[in-house]
């Protein structure tokens, strides 16, 4: 019979007080082996895991890799697994990823909520905030001692994770070394600070084609606009919004380091070293047709490059190549480089019928084999530190020196924004003012109107 400290463990597993990986280890500690798993299971009345969920029959999954071309079958194909193991169905909602976020509002609202979701940004907030998500602190566990830098804080508000990390992708500052060397600049040494950034544009804003660009920046009126904004804030000084870890925010979108950045971008757009009026999509159409220098962009770049123009980058190998990766420079005055935490993660539903199903979810999503290496890989660096630095079982799928930069240099520089329920409220006045800032408005004048409207947001 097993001890009443074993089945205390496994009734823990199987109420979903602990995930599977917790569940292992506990066990080891107290003399199980892999052997005599079979009569804990037999002693505490129960068979397996997957074989206790024939009768948890669906878990539904929304997500927006189901809705793009590139990515449905592997989604599907992985997701058909788990139906398998577990003997669930699963409920597969595709969303387009614009979408995403205002769907997902409407089914809570609706008292029809998917049990597990894809999210990204602001999205755990918002919906954290409002009850839709399940606080998940009990379930992942000794998973965060294995996270990457922030990659839990960038889903948890008020001290509650409400989103576990599932692809790790901040921006890291491109750089094209083909353009860099064919217009006189060593492509071994990118720029390490602001001073040798602007230099290195001003010289080759003289040489290049006007219609071939220094760096792009995102000035388009979208909240993924100020994702990559935010850096530049940073890199210069700026800290316009801090929220205390409470929900409580500090606002002054008109200090000296955001007046700094916003003045940087103006005088950027004047001397044409980025285009005024481009999205991401757009610039990183100039990146795979030469025509763009540096810019700040996750690892999943390397897959769109191949996709824009599959002429040139037939393999990694092109890529890199043609490519290089590293921090952000750092700004006057600053101690070191800093980028935004740009992550993909996963939540659950408060209303869930069956959040151990839900969770188990979850966990297949984010550790199996079929997943991260048909699907996972091509968005960004596995969500399990483990996975995938030296010695890790995956750690092979990200030898390549872009990859290699991403985990051991920039992943570490990475911060949350200051992420609030209210903050996509907020972001469409802050893209506003981008806009008109790249357009020639005074720029104390404008963060100052920015600051007032700001702070309306949060007051009401």
């Amino acid at each position: 019979m097993a001890s009443p400290e074993k089945s205390s463990i496994f009734q823990d597993y199987l109420s979903g007080k602990v995930g599977r990986r917790d569940f292992l280890t506990r066990a080891l500690m107290v003399g199980m082996t892999a052997g005599g798993l079979p009569a804990l299971l037999e002693a505490c009345g129960s068979s397996s895991p997957s074989s206790s969920s024939s009768s948890q029959t669906t878990v539904s999954y929304a997500n927006w890799a189901s809705a793009e071309s590139a990515t449905k079958k592997q989604i599907d194909d992985a997701l058909a697994q788990f139906t398998t193991q577990y003997k669930a169905k699963v409920n597969n909602i595709a969303i387009p990823f614009d979408s995403m976020l205002t769907q997902l509002q409407t089914m809570s609202a609706g008292g029809n909520p998917p049990d597990v979701m894809e999210l990204s940004g602001n999205w755990p907030y918002a919906l954290g905030g409002g009850g839709v998500l399940q606080a998940l602190n009990s379930y992942a566990g000794s998973w965060t001692n294995d996270a990457f830098t922030n990659s839990f804080q960038v889903g948890t508000y008020k001290n509650n994770v409400y989103a576990v990390p599932f692809s790790i992708s901040p921006h890291g500052f491109w750089y094209n070394k083909t353009l860099m060397q064919r217009y006189g600049l060593d492509p071994t040494k990118p720029p390490t600070t602001m001073d040798e950034l602007n230099s290195m544009m001003a010289e080759l804003r003289g040489k290049m084609p006007a219609n071939v660009h220094p760096i792009g920046i995102d000035i388009s009126k979208t909240e993924y606009a100020l994702v990559g904004f935010w850096p530049w804030i940073w890199t210069f000084g700026g800290n316009p919004m801090q929220e205390d870890n409470q929900g409580n925010m500090t606002i002054n979108w008109a200090d000296e380091g955001t007046v700094k950045a916003f003045q940087w971008l103006q005088d950027g757009v004047k001397k044409n070293w980025t285009p005024p009026d481009q999205a991401i999509k757009a610039e990183r159409q100039l990146m795979s047709n030469d025509q763009m220098v540096f810019k700040l962009d996750g690892p999943y770049l390397t897959g769109i490059l191949q996709s824009d123009n599959p002429a040139v980058y037939k393999t990694v190998s092109d890529v890199t190549s043609h490519w290089g990766v590293t921090t952000t420079p750092v700004g006057p005055g600053q101690s070191g480089p800093v980028t935004c935490a740009d992550i993909h993660n996963l939540g659950m539903s408060s209303n869930s019928s069956n959040k151990t199903l839900a969770w188990n979810l979850i966990e297949y999503l984010t550790s199996n084999r079929a997943v991260l290496t048909n699907y996972l890989v091509t968005e960004g660096i596995f969500p399990h530190k483990s996975q995938v630095t030296s010695g890790g079982p995956y750690a092979n799928l990200f030898s390549d020196p872009i990859s290699q930069a991403f985990i051991n240099d920039i992943i570490p520089t990475m911060r949350p924004p200051a992420y609030h329920p209210k903050y996509s409220q907020a972001a469409t006045y802050v893209v506003t003012a981008l806009q008109d800032i790249a357009g020639g408005t005074n720029v104390l004048k404008r963060l100052t109107q920015l600051n007032n409207d700001v702070k309306t947001v949060f007051a009401s």
